[in-house]
């Protein structure tokens, strides 16, 4: 009784609180697991560009894109069973909330199997193909290997951890997260340095610590903490739901696979125009832009279960509130980290390339890379709310039009007129294109939440009326 009247309790906070303060609520817990999650792939890097040296951090950043498939397929599976779980918890659908986690369950084991075997099997031929070479070469293909090895737990732990997220407990998955990036973070140098393992000891400390987060995950639900009904004995494919899941979670997939193309053109324009030191200086910017946007991957995850559980429950007025104030958030603490980004970029640089000397031009094109950081907010969070609402077609077109329509022909064309730099001035010119066209979909969005919610009163009022205008009979 006691844990129905909290969760239920939980569900009347989303739908009636304070938006600003269930935001702050929701969203810090979000983004100090998610800086942790971030801090952790930048102190693998941080490791082992001073561990085992440049060619080993230019290694592991060509490595680092691949990783996206399995991270994609994740997502899929994660973000559109959460879409379907936090409508079903709105609307009060328990039928198709008993279904998500064996579906989850039955989904992750087929697709980790796939990735096992092919990622395993092809490591050195995808390194190869990213633009490796010698010792970068052997280094990434021996990371990826390993690393392709841990497919399950890697595909369960992130989207289990997606639904409970999706409850609105995001404290409690977020600590999860954060549990298993400080067991990365304490088995790096222990696996690296210390048992003379090299690059593998740092892609294995990672395996390691996606198999405690799974097992948080796993216990979460086995301890019936959940707030709806989990058959932990049952994984299958359930045809009720899959198309919602696959509708969904392909947009969020595609966010993660079109990462993978866009950074394969970078990559692959780096070593044309440049060096390994080039590849390795790249690596090193996306790794400090990658930990600057992570707050906003903590606020949206935050923002999902409020947009989907008010959506469910037919609030479309909330839902609107609720995502313009996560955009305004995610501009005000963007423009916070922006700001000492611009001005001290030699400082963070050298965190993560200590012996390298950087030119004028090097720090140019770091801040340009970094220069539209503040406006970022809104492309994630408008693709996420459409995700939220069950809208994962535009999501999928958003992410695709950014990350390979606009981009690949901005960095093909650029560098053949300004080198090196017109790879690291591609992305902010694209993204002044694409967060246009965003505001623009997001007005559409909303002016078709206008027209449902006053579709629905009419509905209602018709229904209300219906009685009066009935005869009186005798």
């Amino acid at each position: 009784m006691q844990k129905s009247n909290q969760n239920g309790a939980l569900r009347e906070q989303i739908l009636h609180q304070n938006i600003w303060k269930l935001m702050l609520k929701m969203a810090t817990p979000g983004i100090l697991g998610m800086l942790v999650v971030s801090i952790n792939n930048f102190v693998d890097a941080l490791f082992v560009g001073n561990l085992i040296g440049q060619n080993g951090l230019a290694a592991i950043s060509l490595v680092l894109p691949l990783t996206m498939i399995p991270a994609g397929l994740s997502a899929m599976i994660g973000v559109g069973s959460a879409s379907v779980l936090s409508r079903a918890i709105g609307s009060k659908d328990v039928e198709t909330q008993k279904k998500v986690f064996s579906n989850l369950l039955g989904m992750s084991v087929i697709i980790s199997a796939v990735l096992t075997v092919l990622g395993y099997i092809f490591a050195h031929d995808l390194i190869a193909f990213m633009g490796g070479k010698g010792e970068v070469l052997t280094y990434g293909a021996a990371y990826l290997e390993i690393f392709m090895l841990g497919s399950f737990v890697r595909v369960f732990a992130i989207a289990s951890n997606m639904l409970i997220r999706a409850e609105g407990k995001v404290n409690v998955a977020m600590r999860y997260a954060a549990i298993s990036m400080v067991v990365n973070m304490i088995l790096d140098p222990i696996f690296i340095a210390g048992f003379g393992l090299g690059i593998e000891g740092a892609s294995l400390a990672t395996v390691a610590s996606l198999v405690v987060y799974s097992l948080l995950n796993y216990t979460y639900f086995l301890r019936g903490k959940s707030s709806f009904p989990v058959n932990l004995k049952k994984v299958n494919l359930d045809r009720s739901i899959m198309p919602q899941v696959l509708s969904v979670g392909t947009a969020a997939m595609m966010l993660q696979l079109m990462f993978l193309v866009q950074q394969t053109f970078v990559y692959k324009s780096i070593a044309h125009y440049g060096n390994d030191n080039d590849i390795a200086f790249m690596g090193a910017c996306y790794r400090v832009l990658m930990l600057a946007i992570i707050p906003v991957f903590g606020m949206v995850q935050a923002m999902q279960p409020i947009v989907g559980i008010n959506y469910g429950a037919r609030d479309y007025a909330r839902v609107k509130k609720t995502v313009k104030i996560f955009i305004t958030g995610g501009v005000i603490l963007l423009t916070a980290i922006w700001l000492p980004v611009q001005l001290f970029p030699e400082t963070i640089l050298h965190w993560l390339l200590p012996k390298v000397p950087f030119t004028p031009t090097d720090l140019n094109n770091f801040r340009a890379i970094m220069s539209l950081l503040p406006v970022i907010p809104i492309i994630f969070i408008v693709g996420n709310f459409l995700q939220s609402i069950g809208n994962g077609l535009l999501s999928a077109i958003i992410s695709v039009a950014r990350q390979v329509v606009f981009f690949i022909p901005t960095v093909l064309i650029l560098p053949t007129y300004i080198g090196v730099r017109g790879v690291y001035f591609s992305a902010p010119i694209v993204d002044v294109f694409v967060i246009s066209i965003v505001l623009v979909l997001l007005t559409l969005e909303f002016r078709k939440l206008d027209r449902k919610e006053a579709a629905e009163q009419q509905q209602m009022l018709a229904k209300e009326a219906q009685p009066a205008t009935q005869p009186v009979l005798g």
